[in-house]
């Protein structure tokens, strides 16, 4: 087995419990293989005493994802079969009933000991991305065991995730296992009936990360006038109307994402509320303002906009305009649901946001609620930067 000797003073992060090890805190990489895989390494300190075992990325800014920390007698793919089966399992307790909710996230990364891996589960499909090359390498043995602890029929591999320094084999990402996937799949997200396209959905094809949050944004929602901006295939909009909403209307710049919002209200009896309109949020948030028509109820979900620490002050004042504007549009006593999903921006810094959103526009608000992803979602409690999604309810009081 390779190994990777760490600079001095460097190994306590690791110690500590951070599973990733950057390559300005690689010494030296050693170039035996021996008779395990090259990708598979020891973690030394500086004085050569072993610090843990990991994945080794070449070419990545995080040179080494660790997976276990001192001794250990476990292969690399023992290891990875046991979080697998730990994974599996908090599902199954999370989510016991199919016929309520079969659509969640199966393996959540670093959250699940599994850097690298990203698994959502939508009724009989796993739809998975192998972001780094060790974990692609792996693809074949993870998909067979996926399937079998899972007892889903089909996998497919989607992109996403990839890291900027690593090349993903594009036959990665056509990868499918099992039986033939369907185009698409009926999902039941408590209760609410969703069609999802496996291939040319964003990112997986549902984000299962919001559905707590679209519950806790609906149950403000009975009897609301509501604005949905970025709906995506309608989630936030459906479950709003399926649980009182007087209307809602939804508006993303994918004619393809409201073809899919139009189809799952329809599948919900909800078509008659639902209004789908083309367009860019803040173009819409501008017209609105022109005619002055407010809503009882907005939300603000829109995609990634930081996706690098040079990019992080140009999203938060993009966040700040929109916030800004979704503010006035959103009538005294009524609610505002904002989310990022890009992990750089922390929650202190989104809060920050939208206090200076609300004192440009003259607005006074109450934080009801911080949230977060549901928790198929787990967090390593020392990697902060799983915890990508960050969401602020609040009722703008005047």
């Amino acid at each position: 087995m390779r190994t990777v000797t760490l600079r001095p003073g460097k190994s306590k992060p690791v110690w500590m419990g951070h599973p990733w090890v950057f390559a300005d805190s690689v010494a030296s990489v050693s170039d035996d293989v021996g008779d395990g895989r090259s990708d598979f390494v020891r973690i030394l300190d500086s004085r050569g005493d072993l610090v843990g075992r990991g994945f080794l990325s070449d070419a990545s800014a995080i040179r080494v994802r660790v997976l276990a920390r001192g001794e250990g007698a476990e292969s690399d793919e023992e290891l990875l079969v046991s979080r697998l089966d730990a994974a599996a399992s908090l599902r199954r307790t999370l989510f016991p009933d199919p016929t309520k909710t079969d659509a969640f996230r199966l393996v959540h990364g670093e959250g699940d000991g599994l850097p690298g891996l990203v698994v959502d589960r939508f009724g009989p499909v796993l739809v998975a991305q192998f972001a780094t090359k060790p974990i692609a390498a792996r693809r074949d043995a993870l998909a067979r065991h996926l399937l079998a602890r899972s007892g889903a029929r089909s996998l497919i591999a989607r992109a996403g995730g990839k890291e900027e320094e690593e090349a993903i084999d594009p036959a990665t990402v056509a990868f499918t296992a099992g039986t033939p996937a369907p185009e698409t799949v009926e999902i039941v997200e408590e209760g609410m009936r969703l069609v999802v396209d496996l291939r040319r959905g964003q990112k997986t094809g549902h984000y299962a990360d919001q559905r707590e949050n679209r519950r806790l944004v609906a149950d403000v929602s009975a009897g609301a006038q509501v604005l949905d901006l970025h709906t995506g295939t309608g989630g936030f909009s459906i479950r709003a109307l399926l649980d009182g909403a007087a209307q809602c209307r939804a508006v993303d710049s994918s004619a393809v994402a409201l073809a899919g919002a139009r189809t799952n209200a329809a599948l919900n009896g909800v078509a008659s509320r639902l209004e789908a309109v083309e367009g860019d949020a803040l173009d819409h948030l501008d017209a609105l303002s022109k005619t002055k028509t407010t809503y009882d109820v907005v939300i603000v979900d829109p995609p990634k906009l930081a996706a690098s620490r040079a990019g992080l002050a140009k999203a938060l004042d993009l966040y700040k305009r929109l916030n800004v504007r979704a503010l006035v549009r959103t009538r005294p006593g009524g609610f505002l649901a904002t989310f990022s999903c890009s992990g750089l921006v922390s929650t202190d810094a989104f809060a920050e946001m939208l206090g200076a959103a609300a004192r440009e526009c003259r607005r006074h608000v109450a934080v009801l609620r911080t949230m977060s992803a549901g928790p198929d979602h787990p967090v390593d409690p020392f990697c902060p930067e799983g915890r990508y999604l960050t969401g602020l309810l609040v009722r703008v009081t005047s």
